[in-house]
């Protein structure tokens, strides 16, 4: 109901908006209903294969057109050709891989180019008729004009609406990213490149924003850049239908040249935006690969370590403890049950214990069933006291396994501390982790289930009695 209800209000007002900009006798100089009722339907798969949304997006755009002015026969002739074309256009992108029609493929500013032709022809098709009645006009003049109207207003509305946040994702305008001199400088040029076009006039001023457009397109979201686009070229359609540029067409053959150099206009920016964006997409997966552990999903052996040095290059950092982590007898899970099985352990494991961890902590895997952790902030006590609680979760409860074949798989884990209460002169990670290796090595040859403190005599016993510790 709330979709249903959303895009009725949407499409109601972007089609009382549209008629507010319509000249005299005239089609509407920007009529964005379309584009939203398109961009909507093809968004949610839902919506476009209710009759219910496709009722009540017609029924906004004749409540809108009866409400401002428009006669009956207009009103309804009008609205039929406005749905037409959202549905020829939604048709065409019914047949367009879903990643593409939602701009997040290099290939679609060619798809959105032909699916707004598309829906501009089919509009044409179904409004030229009515040129002699409405407007006096002969019909071919009428399935120019409308045909470039709506190519032009789906090729600067939609993009904005297909690529459009959803609701959670504009929490961000509760707590606007800190901006810059240098964040503002491409739209601070547009502005400038846009009042030069304006001063000048001339047909080539219609290019003035376009190398502006195309450095917006590099340096923001894509959804920034289509909302850029939108803007420039609404105003330029404003402003030409008014007059008010130097550089009007007064002729038909110039109007509609005029209106497909518009709508072409944010194709070149549109095209950098969206390569830009899956640019970044593919950098960010290829920092996370290089930053977490592909199985566990905790920081990898060189994120874990370059993390570990920056941390305790900090004075602030201590006194510190880091534990050495290693799951008992694991190699014979791996040959008993499987490196599946293994694979389950491993990241109940590290699930486990992540989340037990505080946000300051640092854990990492060093490599095959061996992980790591820093933890800031800590005195000795109180990191045997976590450790203890680390082997004792680990001990308590069975990992759960993903294969139907084994049953529930018991655990144990044997733990080295190495506690510094002050900074370090130099590579502070490598010799922490050296002692931290050397108590799970006591731990282990005391019989694993335990952990371990560097520097002291004895082990805790699992039992809750204490062993004396190997030396080394």
């Amino acid at each position: 109901m709330r979709a249903l209800l959303l895009l009725g209000g949407l499409v109601f007002t972007a089609a009382v908006l549209g008629t507010l900009s319509r000249p005299l006798n005239m089609l509407a100089s920007f009529w964005p209903a379309n584009a939203v009722m398109l961009g909507m339907m093809v968004r949610s798969q839902r919506l476009g294969s209710s009759a219910v949304a496709w009722s009540v997006g017609a029924l906004a755009l004749v409540t809108s057109a009866l409400l401002m002015g428009d006669a009956p026969l207009k009103a309804l002739w009008l609205s039929a050709a406005n749905l037409a074309g959202v549905l020829a256009g939604w048709l065409y992108f019914q047949r367009v891989p879903r990643r593409a029609a939602l701009l997040g493929d290099q290939l679609s500013p060619l798809y959105l180019l032909f699916g707004c032709v598309v829906a501009a022809f089919a509009a044409a098709l179904v409004a030229f008729a009515m040129g002699p009645v409405l407007f006096g006009s002969e019909p071919r003049r009428t399935f120019l004009m409308w045909f470039t109207s709506e190519f032009m207003n789906y090729m600067l509305m939609l993009p904005a609406v297909l690529c459009a946040p959803r609701w959670p994702d504009w929490t961000w305008l509760r707590s606007p990213p800190r901006v810059s001199c240098v964040s503002l400088a491409p739209a601070a040029v547009l502005v400038a490149s846009e009042l030069l076009a304006h001063l000048m006039g001339g047909p080539g001023a219609l290019g003035f924003g376009v190398p502006a457009l195309l450095w917006c397109a590099l340096r923001y979201r894509l959804f920034t850049t289509t909302v850029l686009c939108l803007v420039v070229g609404t105003v330029k359609s404003v402003t030409l239908s008014m007059g008010m540029m130097a550089y009007t067409p007064e002729v038909m053959e110039e109007v509609v040249s005029m209106r497909v150099a518009l709508a072409l206009l944010s194709l070149g920016p549109l095209a950098v935006a969206c390569t830009q964006t899956l640019r970044n997409e593919l950098l960010g997966r290829l920092q996370h690969a290089a930053t977490f552990d592909a199985l566990t999903g905790v920081l990898s052996r060189a994120a874990f370590i370059e993390r570990s040095e920056r941390l305790l290059a900090r004075p602030e950092a201590f006194p510190v403890a880091v534990l050495m982590l290693d799951i008992d007898h694991f190699k014979q899970i791996n040959d008993r049950h499987g490196h599946a099985v293994g694979d389950d352990v491993l990241r109940g494991f590290a699930e486990r214990l992540q989340a037990r961890l505080r946000p300051t902590d640092l854990f990492g895997r060093l490599g095959g069933e061996e992980f790591a952790m820093v933890l800031p902030g800590i005195s000795r006590a109180e990191a045997q006291s976590v450790a203890q609680r680390l082997c004792e979760a680990t001990r308590a409860q069975p990992f759960a396994l993903s294969s139907g074949e084994v049953g529930p798989l018991h655990a144990t884990v044997s733990i080295g501390i190495a506690h510094q209460g002050r900074l370090l002169p130099e590579r502070a990670v490598d010799e922490l982790l050296r002692r931290a290796d050397v108590a799970l090595y006591v731990a282990k040859r005391q019989g694993r289930d335990r952990c371990a403190m560097h520097g002291e005599e004895t082990v805790d016993d699992p039992a809750g009695g204490a062993a004396p510790a190997a030396a080394g």
